[in-house]
């Protein structure tokens, strides 16, 4: 069984050692908004609906024996437990969380930003969970003082199922921006420079390895007998492009949903000036995972569908059509470069390599001639475009991408899929099972009790893939010339602080 505790909802998966799913359930759950720019969980509603989406899926199935579990987690959400092992408060303190901005300049004058990027890998932004840490520290020190631990999602979920003891599997934990990502420990460096307890840290463990057992009063709940084997997993995109087929250099998978993952495996890691790019190890061994984020990605397309496209709503409603087919016309209808209309993906800001906050989005080249089509599919290139300048800056530092597999949403299009080949000019592996964080995590559960000998064993039986779609030629070229233009709009507008 696979369990993907995401920051929406948890979907829980049995799975076949071939990849094949033989059950599944999801349950939503909220965050919570206590304050402008903050964002908060109910740990304990995470747990209940976890424990359900597991029973959930036991009764759709009828598999009577599960071999081990494997978690695939939210990352950077971080909780601080009391004596009692109880989450202080209830409070998962979420990654999309920005109450650390107001800390920003004072851990950068703790610390200098590149040398603690290259200890630990990660942008210096309020997202991760060192940034929340320091602001606890320093506005809410009664909480700190009280917390015994502080623990990843991960670590308090295998708790909860039965493991004896908090662990940190050490993949997820660089997310904490606590870890020296090339030894594999927590930065003594970086605790002492914030005067940060370190053994408020649980203690770092492997990916894929046996844990424990699902406790009697965890099996009560989740319908797992007891005695199950626990394994350790990861976070969602360490474990989702460990499902994409991740393993070796040049291997790389693209996530198009709510927002957008570039995850390119590396044999070194690349710590660049810019300190834009996340630096994390990856499940295959002797492999580190460079991932470029884009902050807006298909919720945009999802904007344009929204306030465009009401019609075609209503239509799809009346006819039971999903309206992103119906958008999928007008988009064929458009030619490559949608005659000249380019669209500005950064409806919330721009990510890799920018990290421009103040990006706004915008159309550019309308004129007399541009037609809803065109409009539709400007707005589908324009996010490709922004997944393209990832990859661009990528390869401007000596990573080239050989072998892609795309996930989320965005790739049920064919017309997307089409696209992303073209402008990557790389033929694109589109999953069978697009839950790969699930699958990723059901790997690792293979590892941990030995049904595979390794992860790439794991890859080769439980990856498979539904279609490939090969480059058109001229298509390469026009999308090049369409990308240097998307590239001076982005470099103009930034300059002139036209945004």
């Amino acid at each position: 069984m696979g369990i993907d505790v995401g920051t929406t909802g948890v979907k829980a998966m049995v799975v076949n050692t071939k990849g094949e799913i033989i059950s599944s359930s999801y349950r939503e759950y909220n965050c919570s908004y206590p304050n402008p720019g903050w964002v908060e969980q109910s740990a304990g509603e995470i747990i209940r609906n976890t424990f359900q989406a597991c029973r959930d899926t036991l009764e759709k199935s009828s598999v009577d024996n599960i071999e081990a579990v494997g978690f695939s987690a939210q990352r950077a959400t971080f909780a601080l437990v009391d004596e009692k092992n109880e989450v202080i408060e209830d409070r998962l303190y979420v990654w999309q969380d920005n109450r650390a901005a107001t800390e920003m300049e004072y851990i950068k004058s703790k610390m200098d930003p590149y040398e603690m990027y290259c200890i630990q890998g990660q942008p210096i932004t309020p997202t991760f969970s060192l940034e929340k840490i320091v602001w606890v520290m320093r506005n809410d020190r009664e909480v700190y003082d009280k917390a015994k631990k502080i623990v990843m999602v991960p670590d308090y979920i295998l708790y909860k199922f039965g493991v004896e003891e908090f662990l940190c599997e050490v993949s997820n934990a660089g997310c904490s921006s606590l870890v020296d990502i090339k030894n594999d420990r927590w930065s003594d460096e970086i605790l002492d420079r914030f005067s940060i307890d370190k053994d408020k840290f649980p203690r770092l463990i492997e990916p894929g390895v046996a844990v424990g057992k699902v406790s009697k009063g965890a099996s009560l709940l989740c319908g797992l007998k007891e005695g199950t084997i626990i394994c350790s997993g990861s976070g969602d995109n360490q474990c989702g492009a460990l499902g994409a087929g991740v393993l070796e250099e040049g291997h790389a998978s693209m996530s198009l949903g709510t927002s957008g993952v570039l995850v390119v495996g590396s044999k070194k890691p690349l710590l660049l000036k810019d300190m834009g790019l996340m630096v994390g190890r990856a499940l295959a061994p002797n492999l580190y995972e460079l991932e470029g984020i884009q902050l807006g990605a298909a919720s945009s397309y999802r904007w344009m569908r929204d306030v465009f496209c009401k019609n075609e709503i209503a239509f799809g409603e009346e006819v039971h059509m999903d309206p992103y087919d119906l958008m999928e016309l007008y988009v064929k209808k458009s030619p490559v470069g949608a005659n000249g209309v380019i669209f500005m993906p950064y409806l919330v800001g721009a990510g890799y390599p920018h990290w421009n906050m103040d990006a706004k989005g915008l159309f550019t080249g309308i004129t007399f001639s541009t037609t809803k089509s065109h409009m539709i599919r400007a707005v589908m290139e324009g996010i490709t475009l922004e997944s393209k300048d990832m990859y661009e800056n990528l390869k401007r530092n000596g990573i080239k991408i050989r072998k892609l597999s795309i996930i989320g949403g965005a790739t049920k299009s064919k017309a997307w899929r089409q696209m992303i080949a073209d402008m990557f000019n790389v033929e694109v592996k589109k999953l069978k099972v697009s839950d790969s964080t699930i699958i990723g995590a059901c790997i690792l559960a293979g590892v941990g009790v030995g049904i595979f000998k390794d992860t790439a064993q794991g890859v080769e039986s439980m990856v498979n893939y539904e279609s490939v779609v090969k480059p058109i030629k001229e298509n390469v070229k026009k999308y090049d010339e369409v990308y240097e233009k998307f590239k001076n709009i982005y470099e103009s507008m930034s300059k002139n602080k036209s945004f």
